[in-house]
Formats: C-alpha cells, sequence, structure tokens
C-alpha cells in the first residue's frame, strides 16, 4: 500500500462498510424523540472508523453520513438548517479519532476527544433548535432552555452508552482498529 495516499482502498472498503453498519443501526432506535433525534447505536462504526484512520477522515465520512441521513429521512426548514442537523454534527464524529496518548492502543486518550465530538455535536443541534425549531418550545419557556434540555436528553445517554460499550470491549477492538498499512 502507498503511505502517501491519504485514501487508499482499504480504508475506502472499510469507509462503505462502517457507513452501510450506521445506516443499518439508525433504524434500531433505544428511545425517539418527537421532534426528530434519538437514542441509537448509528455513530459506533463511525467513531470506531475514525479512531481506526484518524480525525480527517472521520470527519469526511461522518460528513458522507450525514447527506445519507439526510437523503433516507429528510426533515428540511432551511438550507442552513440541512447543514446544522445533518452533515455537521455527524463529521464532529470524527475527532474521537484524536487521542492525546502517543500509545494509541489506550481508551483513555480518546475519552477527552470523544466526549468532545458528542459536546460539539450538542452545540450544533442546539443552534439548530434555537434558530429553526423555536416553535415547537412549550409556551412560557425560553427557545434556549427547551432546545438545550431536549437535545442533552437524547445525546447525554447516547454518549454514556458509546463510553460504556467502548470500555466493555475495547481491549477485542484493539486489534481490528490497528492500522495496516
Amino acid at each position: 500500500m502507498n503511505k502517501n495516499k491519504f485514501f487508499n482502498t482499504q480504508m475506502i472498503v472499510e469507509a462503505g462498510i462502517m457507513l452501510a453498519l450506521s445506516v443499518i443501526l439508525a433504524q434500531f432506535k433505544l428511545y425517539k424523540m418527537p421532534q426528530g433525534g434519538s437514542i441509537s447505536l448509528k455513530l459506533l462504526p463511525l467513531m470506531i472508523f475514525a479512531i481506526r484512520w484518524g480525525a480527517p477522515a472521520g470527519m469526511i465520512v461522518g460528513a458522507i453520513f450525514g447527506v445519507i441521513t439526510l437523503i433516507i429521512k429528510p426533515e428540511i426548514v432551511h438550507p442552513i438548517q440541512v447543514i446544522l442537523d445533518y452533515p455537521l454534527p455527524s463529521s464532529l464524529m470524527g475527532i474521537a479519532g484524536l487521542t492525546y496518548l502517543n500509545n494509541k492502543s489506550e481508551f483513555k486518550g480518546y475519552i477527552p476527544f470523544i466526549i468532545l465530538s458528542y459536546l460539539l455535536r450538542l452545540v450544533v443541534h442546539f443552534l439548530s433548535g434555537i434558530i429553526y425549531f423555536a416553535q415547537y418550545t412549550p409556551k412560557g419557556m425560553s427557545p434556549v432552555y427547551y432546545s438545550f434540555i431536549y437535545n442533552i436528553t437524547y445525546l447525554g445517554p447516547e454518549l454514556l452508552i458509546f463510553l460504556v460499550f467502548m470500555g466493555l470491549f475495547w481491549k477485542y477492538l484493539t486489534t481490528i482498529l490497528k492500522k495496516q498499512m
């Protein structure tokens, strides 16, 4: 394999597999929110891909997943809302591919970046909720408060589920996550 190429054949094939797994997992929701959003494991394959191949590749594949999600189940109220709700938050999951440790086989090095990726996803969905979905805010409640509570209600548990899953299965995943270049 040519180590100088950003995308090689193996990476592209794995990206396709992880995208397919994410689309399948998106169909199985643990909890569905009334105005969109859900708790599922759909982002797990994308984050595993990002950890294996790095943040830049993970962000590109995440953005592709956002576009696929838009095609499958679009909810469009404004062109900027489309970006805020589909490719941007999914691409931010690629940040999970960063680590602060030199030893990339230790899970604890990825935890802050996994949390950061979810926090940035929360910010993007929060802004979309304030700007484009304020009409769903109950009377007497601030759209800012409602958007935050609404989005943290499903993103918080999803993050916890992901961290627990990765923590439990990290030892088994490390053999898969090693780059074979």
